[in-house]
Parts: structure tokens; sequence; C-alpha cells
């Protein structure tokens, strides 16, 4: 080429910028189609997905709460994320379970991450043919899927790639350049990647770790001086915000008796984590997923694929370590990083989950761009690097290209197997009959409050499987505040397992009935004793009392120190009512004066829809 230029003059010396241009805007538009491609390919997954999981949590606070400092600052299901409640509360409010809205979001914030990770990798290799490789592993990696299916992992891990990815860009331009600019624009990428995952404040580690290896000329703790000394302040902010990201991860866990497993446990966790679903997601697996729900899968790669997974990685690790320089230290930044930033946080969930939890996948979608970055960087020289490779190695373009193919095409398996397996349309039925029941029932129709069936909402999510709290924001405000607080009624309503309104009846945990004729508790001095058979825990109960009286009356219903006031109606009845409450006996005082009451039994229990 040199002698080409100098053959051909000034004309020449244009003819080969003008071709480079182009060459390098042409991997910039295969980059964009590419990125074009991926969203096209997700849309049909993301469009076929729908709210899981913890994302009803995020749901019900953005509805029943306003958007300020507490909301904000409170862990989500024991995640600090104040940027992902603060994106959860606008589109909640935009729309009530509009999955639509929610899927749009989801693909709009993967294509800046995508264009984020196209702009890193040019940065760092160069816009060259062969950036495009890793590239396109990223783009269609499984690991990266399942997050993409459920709203609150994307807002935790779609999200910090894009701040993963400029912040790196940023930090490299900052080592060869030296222009401070680039070093705020690290520092400021980092943050915000923080508030939306505290993953993100552990970068500067990283980050170092590639200033050491690619931009000094020293080694072991030469290169670790020489870095120290190149930019002293940049490395104590960056400390900084590493001990204040696990400061404020320690202050925001959920207490609980042990915080880390056992030997065992530890070793299960990091093999499902590491020697299964990483392993497996470099070459493109796991290509069988195991749905203990209907909505969300976890990685269950074939023992063969395991195998012949590690047997590629290994030689991969090998050939590069012989050819590349460097490549043993990207090998092991990969590994380390993993390890720090996903495996090492989630230990405390694996207390309670047990090793399974590795199975994860969405564990590893926020590492996704740093794990293309360090892949790359274990086969590819940087843009201007000297001599990186040790040997060179006949056909390796060609046997690159097959390998980058191959896990392309297994990755469109393992993403193919996913999709066919989600199922979300019982969870879509159950709010779309719900909604309706809703609108053309008036708010004076006392809907007592249920759980939705754990068939669709897993049992963990505790108070939020509440239908008044998981139903309330599709009903208008005057019927979600008597869904929240039902009053006593003769009448009452609840939610059977298909979202439909049905009459309520009671599953009685005690049924109170008197011993002797008559058939009534006595009453005395205007007041009624119902003793139990058992000393019930304070908890919410539905009532049923069955009663006789001679004319129309007030009383109140007292247990466990709540009291209700209640309407009696003349005649033989029966009234519904909830209370939070407990103990071993309960009344019924300031009756009418003048009224008589016949109390023939109390039952004491859960609501459920009436058998026709």
């Amino acid at each position: 080429m040199t002698q080409m230029v100098r053959r051909l003059g000034n004309g020449g010396r244009r003819l080969v910028r003008f071709r480079s241009l182009g060459a390098s805007r042409a991997v910039l538009l295969v980059g964009v189609v590419l990125i074009a491609a991926q969203i096209a390919g997700r849309a049909g997954v993301v469009a076929k997905s729908f709210f899981t999981g913890d994302d009803y949590i995020l749901l019900v606070r953005a509805t029943e709460q306003n958007l300020d400092w507490g909301y904000l600052f409170t862990p989500h299901a024991g995640r600090w994320t104040p940027g992902g409640l603060g994106l959860a509360w606008l589109l909640a409010r935009a729309g009530t379970y509009h999955w639509a809205l929610v899927a749009g979001v989801i693909l709009a914030i993967q294509a800046l991450a995508s264009l984020a990770v196209l702009r890193m990798l040019t940065v760092v290799f160069g816009r060259r043919p062969a950036t495009l490789l890793p590239f396109a592993v990223y783009l269609v990696s499984p690991l990266a899927l399942a997050a993409l299916t459920w709203w609150s992992a994307a807002l935790t891990t779609v999200v910090p790639q894009i701040a993963v990815a400029m912040a790196v860009t940023s930090h490299v331009l900052y080592q060869r350049d030296g222009r401070r600019i680039h070093a705020v624009a690290a520092i400021l990428w980092i943050l915000t990647g923080t508030f939306f995952s505290l993953g993100v404040a552990l970068l500067p580690l990283l980050l170092f770790g590639l200033t050491a290896v690619w931009f000094t000329e020293g080694w072991g703790m030469s290169a670790v001086r020489q870095a120290l000394r190149a930019a002293p302040v940049l490395w104590t902010v960056y400390a900084s915000i590493v001990l204040g990201g696990g400061g404020v991860h320690l202050a925001t866990r959920p207490p609980q008796a042990e915080w880390l497993p056992g030997p065992a446990a530890v070793a299960g966790f990091l093999w499902r984590l590491i020697g299964q679903t990483l392993v497996t997601g470099l070459v493109g697996g796991p290509v069988r997923w195991y749905f203990a729900r209907s909505d969300y899968g976890v990685a269950l790669p074939p023992a063969a694929l395991v195998v012949a997974a590690w047997v590629v990685v290994a030689l991969a690790v090998v050939i590069t370590v012989r050819a590349r320089r460097h490549a043993a230290a990207a090998w092991l930044l990969l590994l380390g990083y993993v390890i720090v930033t996903v495996a090492v946080p989630t230990l405390p969930d694996v207390v309670q989950a047990g090793e399974f939890r590795g199975a994860r996948s969405e564990l590893l979608a926020g590492a996704v761009p740093v794990i293309t970055l360090l892949l790359g960087l274990a086969f590819l020289p940087l843009m201007g690097e000297e001599q990186p490779y040790l040997r060179r190695l006949p056909l390796a373009r060609a046997l690159a290209g097959v390998t980058v193919l191959a896990v392309v095409a297994l990755s469109a398996w393992s993403s193919s197997a996913y999709a066919s397996s989600l199922r979300t349309q019982p969870m879509r039925d159950y709010l779309a009959t719900a909604a309706r029941e809703l609108a053309r029932t008036p708010s004076s129709v006392q809907i007592y409050d249920t759980t939705v069936p754990g068939r669709l909402l897993s049992a963990w999510l505790g108070e939020y499987r509440s239908t008044a709290r998981i139903l309330g924001p599709l009903a208008g405000p005057d019927l979600r505040d008597v869904m929240r607080h039902p009053g006593p009624t003769a009448d009452a309503m609840v939610f059977d397992a298909t979202g439909q309104l049905r009459p309520m009846a009671v599953s009685a945990v005690v049924v109170a009935t008197p011993k002797a004729k008559p058939v009534c508790y006595p009453l005395s001095g205007g007041r009624v004793d119902v003793p139990l058979s058992y000393d019930l825990p304070r908890r919410k109960y539905t009532v049923v009392l069955s009663y006789t009286a001679t004319r129309e009356a007030l009383a109140v219903f007292a247990y466990g120190g709540a009291r209700v006031p209640i309407n009696l109606a003349k005649g033989v009845h029966v009234l519904y009512l909830q209370v939070v409450a407990g103990g071993p006996a309960l009344r019924i005082d300031s009756l009418s004066p003048g009224a008589g009451l016949c109390v023939s039994a109390v039952r004491i229990g859960a609501p459920v829809p009436r058998v026709p």
C-alpha cells in the first residue's frame, strides 16, 4: 500500500483515504443494519411476553406511591435501583398493564444499548470488518434474552448496558488522548448506571485491569504503579465509587439470618452460573430451557452441550494464549468480572433460593457488553496496538468467521426454544376479564380482597398477590378504595380464578356455634361474647356473622383490638366483614338500645367464590 501511494502521489493518498473512509462507514452501516435485525428478531419475543414476577410489585408501588425520595430510594426486591423505579413509575402512570408501551420502551433501550456497544467496540478495535464479529455475538447472545421478557430485569440489566459500554468507551478515549472531558464522561456514565444497578459501581475494577494490561508499557506491579501514577485523581474517584456502591449494597440488603451459603452450595451455584450458564452461553447455548412457570424460563443446557462448550472454550483459551499477546489477561478479566459483579452479590440469595439460582441467565445479562469486549480482546488487537500477536495462525480469519456463524446459529436456536415455550396468555386473559368486570361494577359493591391464583403469580410475592393491589389499578378511584377497604355487607363479591366477580363465601378456619339451646350466644347488657375454639394469630380475616335481629340496629364488631361499626337488618341475615386481628374470642357490643340480637354462628377464614 505504501509503495502504491508513493507511485500515485497526492492523488493516491487521497484515494486510499477515501477508500479507508468508505470502509469505515461501511462497518458502521453494517453494524446499524445488524442492530435493526436484532430488534426485529427480539420484537417477536418481547411482544409475546408480559409482566411477570416482581413486575407486579413495580406496578403496585408505582400506582400507590408518589414519585418522591421515599419511593425512589426504597430498594425493590432487595435491589437499590432508583433509576429503574423512576422509569417504572412514569410507564405505570402512562398506562396500567400497558405491555405494548413497556415492550416498545424495552426494545428502544435495547437498541440504544446495542448502539453503545457498537460504539465501544469500534473505539477499542477500530472501524474494521473484524470488529463486527464480537458485535454479532453480542447481538444474538441468549444470555440477555430472558431479561428482555421481564420488565424489572430489563430495567436493571439492559439500561446499565448502555452506561457500561459508554463508560468503557470514554475511559479508553481518555487513555489515548488524556482529555479530561473523557474522564469526566466515564465517571458520569458509571454514576448513571449505578442508579439502575449497583453492579455498575464495580466497573472501575475492570477499567483498571484494562489500563494496566493494554495502556501501560510495563507488566505486573510495574504496570499497576504506572497506571496509578498516570491518573491518581481519576483512580481516587473510581475507588470512591466502588466503595460507595459497596456501602449502599450492604446498607440496603434485606435482613436475613444467614448471608453466605455453605461451601457445597457455593460450589454448586458457581458451577451452574459459570460452568453451565456462562460457558454454554459463550457458544450460543443453553439450547434447552426449564419453565417452572409458563412465563419465565431458566437455562438447563443438555450435558452434551456443556461438555462441548467446555471443549470449545478450552481450545479458544489455549489457541489465543499461544497466539495473542495479553489473551490470558482477557480471559482472567472475564472470569473475574463475572465472579465479582455477578456471583458474589448473588450469594446471599443462594441461601434461600439454592444453587439453582445460577441457572438464571438474566443474572449475566448486564455483563454481556463486558463479556463481548473481553472476548474481542482475547482475539483482536486494539486499534493502533503494536505487535499484538505472538505468532500467526493459518486460516485464522476463516476459522473465526465459521466459529461466529456457528455461535450465531446456536444462539438463534436457543432464542427460538425460549420463545416457543413462553406462555403469557393466562395472565393476560385474567387481567382483561377483571378489567371488564370492574368497568361495569359500581363503587357501592363491596369487593373483598383475596389472592391472585398461584398458577398466575408466585407465592413469594406475598402481600402483592392481593387482588386489591394487583387489580386495583384497573378500577376507578372510588371502587379502588372500596377494594382496599371493603366495608361490612350482606352481599360481598370476590374475584374467581378467571378474573370474574362472584358472590362470596368463606373458607372457614374457625366455626363458632352455641353449644346449648336456644341456638344463640347470650345477649347481656347490649353485648354478645363469642368464644373461639382457637387462639388465632393476628392477620387479615374474613368473618361471616349469622344473626337474627328484632329490628334495624347499630352495633360494633370487636376482635383483637379492632373495632368495626356494623349495621344490622331486621330478620334473619348474614353479614360479611374483613378485619386485621387475632385472639381467642370476639364480641358484638354497643348494640342499639331495645334491639334484640341472636348470633347463631360465626365463621372466620378466607374469602372464596361461592359455589353455585
